[in-house]
């Protein structure tokens, strides 16, 4: 039957007539997307989905909706009870097993995740690996799908992912053979198409005037470079490092990054003297808040806060910015995409989703707060860790209407860890192709959230002429921030110094190139 199924499949392909056999409701996708990514047939009285971009077809439930706004990522067919995303990932530089094993290491945190099954089957002809498993529901998402199955499939080179989530107990595999009697695979025959992000439009959002002033002066099409820094000592309330740089380069940075984590179910202990002494020293803060990694065997902070832990927090926390009253350039959870951030998909299920619900559920407690002085930026890694597609960066984004800026990271991190694959990277290296893609994807103003050069692997002082006489040429960054710090080893050693003053020539350069002063009340 399965070949039998082929043939028709095939011939439909060939014909410009194949159509969908029934309607979808599909907001997403309709919205700009164009026709012929996938095809819907009712063939033996099976309803059949054609992914033309990526060249397969299976059996799926009748009723789903389909998304492939982000088709050169992955394909969403979802219903009231179950989401079903699919991705063809090559197997270049690592092997099935490699892939299926890194994929999966989330299962090591048993506090969260319990295994219903993990091992190797033959279905419809084909070894699949498949893994089962469940987590407690997510009280503050609504209809939380927190079943899970996945298939993975080698066939010519590639893995296809069948990654299923329900909202009630698969229960028996056989409950989900159906995907895979019918699937198969053929040369795609269409390109695959990206949704591009729509810009923010000034006169919906209801920021306070001064906010508004700032993001049109800062953010806007108009709006030059402007220039911020992580300078370690301001978290702890101590300027005069950073004065010290100021006087020396003859240059007053205008926007300084500061970090804040959830410490507790309550509130935070000094956001409020972090915001007023950033403003008194004449500052805008960029400040990112982030989870922090649980003791061992306790289970992941993320599920906590989207079962309502952390709500008293959350809320104090969005007051004490909303009393502030000035503009917060407000980073929530950056680099998402690298196994190191407990939010990461690869610690949390493999499901970005997860994440882009903490990050909406944290932005509706901002909004029934009523915060009108937060710019919200969205900032993943440069590079995804792992660089799989179901861990892409746009796996993790949010929404058009939750970020007002998109932020890139890259650092070149030198070659301290050069037995491990790292290699001294210049500017244009790091950023070329990253401005291409996020300008072709993100219609909001790009910012450079943090980044640096170690000093180790080349000349820094040259490296750091070289990124001031090239990023001129990307226009669409409005604001950069270097940072100002290090990375140290297992033994506490330096590994990657990012000092601005190592060597202290850096320093030299950035007085060479910022000689532009800036006043917080000056909107020209």
């Amino acid at each position: 039957m399965r070949k039998i199924i082929a043939v028709i499949i095939a011939a439909l392909l060939m014909s410009p007539l194949a159509t969908s056999a029934y309607a979808l409701s599909n907001e997403a996708s309709n919205q700009d997307q164009p026709a012929g990514l996938y095809n819907l047939n009712t063939v033996n009285n099976k309803n059949i989905f054609v992914n033309n971009v990526d060249g397969y077809s299976l059996q799926i439930d009748k009723g789903m909706n389909v998304d492939m706004s982000y088709s050169s990522v992955y394909t969403v067919l979802e219903n009231n009870e179950k989401r079903i995303e699919i991705f063809k990932q090559p197997l270049s530089g690592i092997s099935k097993t490699g892939y299926i094993d890194y994929s999966n290491k989330f299962i090591q945190n048993t506090a969260d995740h319990k295994v219903e099954y993990n091992g190797n089957q033959t279905i419809a002809g084909r070894q699949v690996h498949v893994l089962s498993w469940n987590r407690a529901k997510l009280t503050r998402v609504k209809n939380d799908k927190n079943y899970y199955l996945v298939l993975d499939i080698s066939e010519n080179g590639f893995v296809y992912t069948i990654f299923i989530k329900a909202n009630n107990p698969i229960g028996n595999l056989g409950g989900y053979v159906y995907l895979l009697n019918d699937f198969y695979t053929f040369q795609p025959t269409k390109s695959p198409f990206t949704h591009k992000s729509s810009p923010i439009n000034l006169e919906t959002k209801d920021w306070n005037q001064e906010t508004s002033d700032f993001y049109i002066k800062y953010f806007s099409e108009s709006a030059s470079l402007t220039w911020g820094i992580f300078e370690p000592n301001t978290a702890m309330f101590d300027y005069e490092p950073l004065n010290y740089l100021e006087n020396y380069i003859n240059y007053s940075f205008p926007i300084i990054l500061n970090y804040s984590e959830f410490e507790n179910t309550y509130k935070h202990p000094n956001l409020k003297l972090r915001l007023d002494t950033a403003y008194s020293n004449g500052k805008t803060m960029e400040l990112t808040l982030q989870t922090n990694w649980k003791a061992r065997g306790t289970g992941n902070m993320v599920y906590d806060v989207l079962s309502g832990k952390y709500d008293m927090f959350l809320r104090d926390y969005a007051l004490t910015i909303k009393d502030f009253g000035h503009p917060v350039i407000f980073r929530l959870g950056n680099e998402m995409n690298g196994d190191w951030c407990p939010y990461a998909g690869y610690n949390t299920s493999r499901d970005p989703m997860v994440f882009k619900e903490f990050y909406r559920y944290i932005y509706s407690i901002f909004e029934e707060a009523g915060v009108n002085n937060t710019i919200w930026v969205w900032n993943p890694n440069a590079e995804s860790f792992p660089n799989f597609k179901w861990n892409d960066t746009l796996m993790y984004y949010p929404g058009d209407e939750y970020v007002d800026v998109v932020g890139l990271t890259a650092y070149n991190t030198g070659t301290y860890y050069a037995s491990k694959g790292e290699k001294w990277q210049e500017f244009d290296e790091l950023y070329g192709n990253l401005y291409n893609e996020y300008y072709r994807n993100f219609g909001q103003p790009l910012m450079i959230c943090e980044f640096g050069s170690a000093s180790l692997g080349g000349d820094k002082t040259q490296w750091v002429s070289t990124m001031f006489e090239n990023i001129k040429y990307y226009s669409n960054i409005k604001v950069a921030v270097w940072w100002d710090g290090c990375d140290w080893d297992t033994n506490g050693k330096i590994a990657r110094s990012y000092y601005i003053d190592d060597p202290i020539s850096v320093l030299d350069v950035f007085k060479k190139y910022l000689k532009k002063s800036w006043k917080l009340d000056s909107y020209a």
